[in-house]
């Protein structure tokens, strides 16, 4: 190791004895060579493995018969409350994106000698309505589907827009899913026609807006393929 490169080391040392670099989900300082999550958290991250099967739960959860799904997958298992969420929360509400493009960086990483994202064309995230990512001042499925590009270099687009609707978050199945429908619209059908696209959004709950998105390009782009990749998904029993 050359001079330079030792004092690159000691100033990275010294940076992160100032500004602590901590794991997202324990909050415990990171070594050298770990980011965003020390070895024991990701070590022990509640992984969904839904790649191994096909179909799996998360299909059956958005199963329509009107829109099939090619393929679909989830990095971790999401429980409200676990210290896991944190992954979810830091990305979405903590102003701190680039933790879910890491994870989905990762994760792509792992995924690419299966297979999964053999044949997809176009990654494309779930939209925020301009207002909310004005306030949030990004779209964290947006920087989740640029993770999952950057380990794959399938191109991320938006021809997706979404008009103002309440929050999820409180809302019980069948409410998300009346708060949801007509809210998504594709503003270019001819940027899918013919496409294998893969939907990104960071957690996916009752499936909701995944379901009022796969419908609203659907119905607009009738021979498209559709595939889906959440960060996180939820269990359901």
């Amino acid at each position: 190791m050359n001079g330079i490169n030792q004092l690159k080391l000691l100033a990275k040392d010294l940076v992160d004895i100032i500004f602590p670099n901590v794991c997202t989900v324990c909050h415990k300082s990171l070594v050298r060579g770990e980011k965003y999550i020390c070895l024991d958290c990701l070590m022990s991250l509640p992984r969904t493995d839904f790649h191994l099967s096909n179909p799996n739960p998360l299909h059956d959860r958005l199963f329509s018969r009107n829109i099939p799904i090619e393929k679909a997958t989830s990095l971790f298992y999401y429980y409200r409350g676990n210290k896991f969420a944190s992954i979810i929360h830091d990305t979405k509400y903590r102003g701190r994106p680039n933790v879910g493009r890491y994870f989905a960086c990762k994760h792509a990483t792992e995924l690419l000698p299966t297979g999964f994202f053999n044949n997809i064309d176009l990654i494309v995230p779930v939209p925020l309505h301009i207002i909310r990512k004005l306030h949030r001042g990004y779209n964290q499925a947006e920087k989740i589907a640029h993770g999952l590009s950057e380990a794959t270099g399938i191109p991320v687009i938006n021809p997706l827009v979404a008009s103002f609707h309440k929050s999820q978050t409180k809302k019980n199945a069948h409410a998300r899913l009346m708060n949801a429908m007509n809210v998504y619209k594709v503003m270019d059908a001819n940027m899918l026609s013919g496409k294998h696209i893969l939907l990104v959004d960071d957690v996916i709950t009752t499936g909701s807006t995944m379901i009022a998105c796969l419908n609203a390009i659907k119905n607009a782009v009738p021979d498209v393929v559709l595939s889906i990749y959440s960060l996180a998904a939820t269990k359901l029993e």
